[in-house]
């Protein structure tokens, strides 16, 4: 039997590449779409699992509503069940060139707090920073890359500044002391320098972005996320749970825009695989119906001519794979040199695509194959 479908479908090579063509290019869109959504999951992953066991507490009005003066630190800090707690401040590297994805930023972090922030990750090259330390740098990998840095060199960073008549940038070279090993995180992208000397370049005065709380090892982070909230004025925190369901949900429509036109084209190449079965069956009604006056059973015929729907899937699944892990392994290439990736191909997204694939070939040749099983031998062989 498969060596009939494998015949049926090499009979009309135009017409078989087409359709497999339609499939691929669906399947090439679900790889290349696919692999940004994944990417952006898997970075959500690692950066979480660096600060998983903090709690972050935000301005009143929550991500992006505005900065924390530090007494707020000292304040958390005095909550019962709270061990530590410091601030952190953000911003970007370069304000006049701010990619579509934010681009590097520079995080402004108390030195003798670094190592306690970054966790378990380690160094390539240099050291931490530490207590005293000036216009010093420890650099995400992705940054070191990017400006192909080593210990002891310098990066020049931008500050813009309101004026009267519009907006002045500065700039100021701080010496690079250390290089972080990948994490697949944010911290990637991060320009890690002393929060005093932050403040100060970015003219934040004694404010920070955000401050990162260490509850006791006996306290539950829940508990302790709504109390910070009740002892603490004009503050919103996020327990690790909190943040990770809040964030998620992001996700989980970013995927779906990335993943909805991705299927919509693949869709399409769906109907020309219906299309080139119904033509198929159109055109070997005789055949269909020597079969059945032969002896073949109607589940023969089904079973014929939704193998060669799901061999069209299947091929054009294949392809596509090849042609999206190509596209997205030389961007990422590319994207490296500029100190970032933007798609990760994963086990899942590979088995969901070639699977993917395979059912749109069958569901489409489920309506043709039944035509061609429910022909009556004697009125098939009568047919001209």
């Amino acid at each position: 039997m498969f060596d009939l479908i494998i015949k049926n479908i090499t009979q009309r090579k135009l017409r078989t590449g087409l359709t497999v063509f339609g499939i691929a290019l669906g399947i090439f869109a679900v790889i290349v779409m696919g692999g940004m959504s994944e990417h952006f999951n898997l970075t959500f992953d690692r950066s979480m699992s660096l600060t998983a066991d903090k709690i972050r507490v935000l301005p009143e009005g929550g991500f992006g509503g505005g900065n924390l003066n530090e007494s707020k630190v000292r304040e958390v800090k005095r909550v019962p069940g709270v061990s530590d707690a410091y601030g952190l401040l953000e911003a970007p590297l370069d304000p006049e060139s701010l990619g579509m994805f934010g681009g590097d930023m520079v995080l402004g972090i108390p030195p003798e707090k670094q190592e306690l922030a970054m966790k378990d990750t380690k160094l390539t090259e240099g050291r931490f920073l530490v207590t005293g330390d000036s216009y010093r740098a420890v650099l995400g990998s992705g940054v070191a890359r990017e400006f192909n840095l080593k210990v002891g060199d310098e990066l020049e960073v931008k500050s813009k500044r309101v004026a009267r008549a519009g907006t002045i940038t500065h700039t100021r070279n701080f010496t690079v002391v250390g290089i972080l090993e990948y994490t697949g995180s944010f911290f990637d992208n991060a320009v890690q320098v002393p929060l005093d000397r932050a403040q100060k370049f970015f003219d934040r005065g004694d404010t920070v972005s955000l401050i990162l709380a260490v509850p006791d090892p006996n306290a539950d982070p829940e508990d302790l996320t709504k109390r910070i909230e009740l002892n603490v004025e004009k503050v919103k925190a996020f327990s690790p749970a909190e943040l990770r369901k809040q964030i998620e949900q992001s996700l989980v429509v970013f995927s779906l825009i990335t993943i909805s036109a991705a299927v919509l084209a693949a869709i399409i190449g769906g109907l020309s695989v219906m299309n080139t079965m119904l033509m198929s069956v159109s055109e070997r009604t005789k055949e269909f119906g020597l079969m059945k006056a032969l002896g073949a059973e109607t589940r023969d015929i089904l079973f014929m001519t939704m193998g060669e729907a799901a061999l069209m899937g299947i091929l054009g699944g294949i392809l596509g794979i090849i042609g999206g892990g190509a596209l997205v392994y030389y961007l990422n290439d590319y994207l490296a040199s500029k100190g970032t990736t933007l798609f990760t191909i994963t086990p899942r997204l590979l088995v969901i695509s070639i699977v993917f694939s395979t059912l749109l070939g069958v569901i489409s040749g489920a309506y043709p194959a039944y035509r061609a099983a429910k022909m009556s031998p004697m009125e098939a062989l009568r047919y001209e």
